[in-house]
């Protein structure tokens, strides 16, 4: 199925899309993790609430501590940046949701 009928179905007026709007999915769609990531500076939290330097800048064999972006860890308290890392270090998983108020839900 080509993109343009996706999109046509769900089009409110069945009027085919420009191609500004099919460009636009396809960009979107093209971007990568890795450029998503870029986007923002990403940060570690220590446990005891620190920046502790970029993400991805751990020393093997020790615990993963949580990343932020740096603008989401800088709103949170130094105690509330120290509760989401703990509760990341604290696991057995790669993935653990964020506290509340880092936001986790």
């Amino acid at each position: 199925m080509k993109l343009t009928n996706i999109i046509k179905e769900e089009h409110p007026h069945d009027l085919p899309p420009d191609d500004k709007a099919i460009e636009a999915i396809k960009k979107y769609v093209r971007e990568s993790l890795r450029n998503w990531f870029k986007k923002e500076d990403w940060v570690r939290i220590d446990t005891q609430g620190n920046i502790a330097g970029k993400c991805g800048t751990m020393k093997k064999g020790k615990k993963t501590q949580r990343c932020l972006p740096r603008a989401k860890a800088n709103t949170l308290t130094k105690a509330q940046r120290a509760a989401t890392s703990r509760k990341k270090t604290a696991s057995n998983k790669q993935y653990v949701k964020n506290t509340k108020k880092a936001g986790g839900k």
